[in-house]
This record gives structure tokens, sequence and C-alpha cells, in this order.
């Protein structure tokens, strides 16, 4: 079964604490799902050599930086944990200072900061529905190709179905040498199709995007994650995700 974490503002005080203690570094990639039968995804070997310490003066924030105001009608730039900032579209709703993901009946779950979300509440069946969302996290890893993949490994979990159904189809881009913020990236792309429509809000098919880069605070490699449902009423096009990618840069 799948369900969307609730988007949290710093208000929320019980339960937004607990969140706050998450690690700052995304969790170890969980293991394999009972009944989500994923299309072999492009392999990584992970370095086994531990990463160096951070420096000692390299800067860290337990908490996002605050949300950016722009005028009306323009992109807006969400300033992440990381020293790096990206930009979501005009018509995206910012939730820079809230947490947001997926979880699902295990207690598995996976969670990103510096929110952006599209097409909130489209669906009146489900409490918290979305089109698209956008996301930030860390990694202790300093291998770009393993953390990506990592990272896009999860699409089978979020979009997942029970256990007695067979799962979602989902393939895989092979890891993807780019550049961000003058830095080497690497990007991965799953796409998901043949998704068990539990209910009207959940799409046919959705894409999971991945770049991880260096990061310049609070971790060493910085993960972005767009996430766009596809075949339904008020889609973005894939190229959104192009386009937010292409806006990441050294934080101001």
């Amino acid at each position: 079964m799948r369900k969307r974490l609730l988007v949290l503002a710093a208000s929320l005080v019980a339960f937004n604490a607990a969140l706050w203690l998450i690690p700052k570094i995304a969790p170890e990639a969980p293991g394999r799902w009972e009944g989500v039968q994923p299309a072999a995804p492009p392999t990584a070997s992970a370095s086994t050599t531990p990463p160096p310490p951070l420096p000692a003066d390299f800067p860290s924030m337990e908490r996002p930086p605050p949300t950016i105001d722009v005028p009306e009608g323009q992109p807006q730039p969400i300033a992440t944990k990381f020293g790096l900032t990206y930009d979501i579209p005009a018509d995206w709703v910012n939730a820079s200072t809230g947490f947001g993901g997926w979880e699902d009946e295990s207690g598995w779950s996976v969670v990103y900061g510096a929110i952006g979300r599209y097409g909130y509440e489209v669906c009146s069946a489900k409490d918290g529905s979305t089109l698209g969302l956008s996301g930030a996290t860390g990694s202790a890893d300093l291998d770009l190709a393993h953390v990506a993949t990592e990272h896009a490994q999860n699409a089978p979990r979020i979009f997942g179905a029970p256990v007695d159904d067979p799962g979602p189809t989902v393939t895989y881009s092979e890891p993807q040498k780019i550049s961000a913020a003058g830095s080497p990236a690497v990007r991965v792309t799953a796409t998901v199709r043949d998704i068990t429509r539990e209910s009207p809000c959940d799409p046919p098919s959705a894409t999971f995007d991945i770049l991880t880069t260096t990061s310049h605070a609070t971790a060493p490699t910085a993960v972005f994650m767009v996430q766009l449902d596809a075949g339904v009423d008020g889609a973005a096009d894939h190229s959104i995700a192009d386009e937010i990618f292409s806006t990441i840069r050294r934080s101001e």
C-alpha cells in the first residue's frame, strides 16, 4: 500500500520534532520489498573505503534556510541545507521548510526536505495528493553514481502495490554524468509503468529522477529528487525535471 507522507511545517511541534531527528544524510537503501518485481536497475559499485571526515570548518545546518519570497509568476528558488539552491516553476507550491516523501506498510520510508509541490490537493479522494514533488537530502557516500542509483531504486517501493500484486514495471536509465553548480553530477531516471491504482489519485505511470552532486554544507553529497505523475489530467511534462535540475546552483 502506497502512502505519501505529510509535508510538515516547523510549527507542528511533536511530529515535526521527530522528523528533525532524522539523520541529515540519506538512509541506507532498504532491502527488496516482497511483492515488488522491478526491472534490473543499473549497477554502481560503492567504494569500500570509508569517506574521509569532513573538515572541521565544513558548514552544517540543522534546519533548512528560510523560504525565499519572489514576486508572483516567477520561478521560486528553494535553498537547501547543502549550500545549493534550486528553482521550482511559478505554478508549484513552495514548501521549502517542510519535509515530504513516502512510506509503506512495512515501516519503510524515504524523506526529503526543501520541498516543492505540484498539483497539491488536486485529487479530493486523498489528503495531501500531488502530481509532482521535488526535494533534497544528503549522503555520506562520495560515490555519486552509487548514491543516485540507490535513491532511484526506491521507485518500486514508492509506487509498489500490495504484496499479492506483481507490482509496477520499472526501467532505469544508466547513470548519466553531467554537471551541476560547476561540479560533477550524476543523474538516474526511473520510469514507472503499470502502477496498480488503489485510488483515483494514483497515476498509471510516473517518473522518479535523482541527481547527485558535491554538497557544500551538512553532508558530502547532495541528492536532488523530482517525482512526476504521468498519464493523468494536469500531469507535468517530464521536461520539468530537466528544467528544475538545470537551476541547481551555489546558494548566495
